[in-house]
C-alpha cells in the first residue's frame, strides 16, 4: 500500500491580495502604497465593525470577529514583509564592492 503525493496544492492567499496577472507594469512604489492601503481599510472596517458591536448596531458577532482577525493577520503579514525588506537593505549595504 503507498501513499500517493498530493499532485498541485492551492496557492493561499490573504483575503483580498488574490489579484490577475497584470498587463501592465506596476513600479514597486505604487504596488506597495497599493497593498498598504488594502491593510488600512481592513484596519478601518475591523475598527467600525467593532464600535458598531459596542453600540450595539451589530448584530453578528462572528462577523466582527472574523474582520478583527483579518485586519490582524493582514497587519502581521505586513510587519513581517517590512522585517524582510529592511533585512534585505542591510545586508545589501554590507556587500563589498
Amino acid at each position: 500500500m503507498g501513499i500517493n503525493p498530493i499532485a498541485g496544492a492551492p496557492s493561499v492567499a490573504a483575503p483580498g491580495t488574490a489579484k490577475p496577472a497584470r498587463t501592465e507594469k506596476a513600479d514597486f512604489g505604487s504596488v506597495l502604497k497599493e497593498e498598504l492601503n488594502k491593510v488600512n481599510d481592513m484596519q478601518i472596517k475591523a475598527d467600525e465593525a467593532s464600535r458598531q458591536l459596542a453600540t450595539g448596531e451589530a448584530q453578528d458577532i462572528h462577523s466582527v470577529l472574523l474582520a478583527a482577525e483579518e485586519a490582524r493577520l493582514a497587519l502581521e503579514v505586513t510587519v513581517q514583509i517590512r522585517n524582510k525588506l529592511i533585512e534585505s537593505y542591510q545586508e545589501i549595504n554590507r556587500m563589498q564592492l
